[in-house]
């Protein structure tokens, strides 16, 4: 169910649509007592896991206003609207400096100056530090759920499938586990999205905090090359040509073993700002003129290297943009894969069940 401008939801008046996703839709509102603007996000889903997921979005709620960091979406009322009975939680309206929600699914790789990927990079992996050691994964860590402020900085949002592995805080919230029953066998809601879920993820295991780190990864590999990460690619032979600092970075956050991988990402963060840029590191190579930005160069503009390195990667599969569904900017929801290794099978809601191991 959506609302339409004019309606009101308890002491809010709603301004105009901004979104919808798979659970809820997202609405610019104004307090009619304070006048101050929020967003407001209503749920919205009526088949599917109904219950299930309508326990995950008030424990949405619940979680975000316990949450205080400048890089994530902040909560500030949750109550039910009086004439439907649809949940909804209000929160930090946040939008861009032309007034309107945009996230990094929104943004032109081409156009992006590597210091400013490295900043949002800073900015996340202190936020996702930040949930970890409050004991919650996020699970659904892309480019639509980081939202671009009037000020260029970014604010992770969208906590609606995330895990609690703190008890206390699971019992704080009274979170619930989200495993159905059927009548012949038991099934996980494998939750996340597809092209940046974990490879343990996808394949019904537990989200730790390590998955959130490999969503960073996936993120960050378009971001710095406009090429979607798929595993087994060659990627990396770019990123040795076009960024070397991030070599050291990327390939560890998107190890197939998630022991393997970091989870202080914060510690990356200076290993990042430690390290020698690319012109810097390749001492032979003549030096290019005088640029007063270094931009992020798109797998287009560098068709020669990827002729080389990466011929394989476009024999084998197409170039994909990224199945970045939010409830902010974009309603597309990827579709499914055709085939799978646990027989898996998506639900209305776009999550997919795996049996469990």
């Amino acid at each position: 169910m959506t609302f339409a401008a004019g309606h009101k939801i308890g002491v809010y008046r709603i301004i105009r649509l901004l979104g919808e996703g798979g659970m809820g839709a997202v609405y610019e509102v104004e307090h009619e007592q304070l006048g101050v603007h929020y967003a407001l996000k209503s749920f919205t889903l009526e088949d599917g896991h109904v219950d299930v997921l309508k326990n995950k979005f008030l424990t949405e709620g619940k979680i975000l206003a316990r949450l205080h960091d400048p890089h994530l979406v902040r909560v500030f009322d949750l109550n039910f609207d009086e004439t439907t009975g649809t949940p909804y939680f209000v929160m930090d309206l946040v939008l861009a400096g032309d007034g309107r929600p945009r996230t990094l699914f929104d943004v032109k790789t081409a156009e992006l100056d590597e210091e400013c990927v490295l900043g949002w990079f800073t900015e996340l992996a202190s936020a996702i530090d930040y949930i970890h050691g409050q004991g919650i994964v996020h699970r659904d860590i892309k480019l639509g759920n980081v939202l671009l402020s009037s000020d260029g900085h970014v604010v992770l949002s969208d906590f609606g499938i995330s895990r609690l592995f703190s008890e206390r805080l699971r019992s704080d919230v009274k979170a619930v586990n989200t495993i159905v029953s059927e009548a012949t066998t038991a099934t996980r809601l494998v939750m996340g999205t597809q092209g940046y879920m974990a490879p343990e993820v996808a394949r019904g295991e537990e989200a730790t905090p390590a998955a959130d780190s490999y969503s960073l990864g996936v993120m960050f590999v378009y971001l710095l090359t406009g090429i979607w990460y798929e595993p087994g690619s060659k990627v990396f032979k770019l990123l040795e040509t076009l960024e070397y600092r991030w070599i050291d970075v990327l390939p560890r956050l998107l190890s197939e073993n998630p022991a393997e991988r970091p989870t202080n990402l914060s510690e990356l963060v200076e290993t990042l700002k430690s390290a020698p840029a690319a012109e810097q590191e390749k001492e032979e190579a003549p030096k290019a003129p005088p640029r007063r930005k270094r931009r992020v160069v798109l797998a287009f503009a560098v068709a020669a290297v990827l002729i080389a390195a990466v011929a394989g990667y476009f024999a084998s599969s197409r170039r994909l943009a990224p199945p970045a569904t939010n409830d902010f900017a974009s309603s597309h929801r990827p579709e499914p894969p055709a085939t799978n290794d646990f027989d898996a099978a998506f639900s209305p809601d776009g999550i997919y069940e795996a049996p469990q191991q």
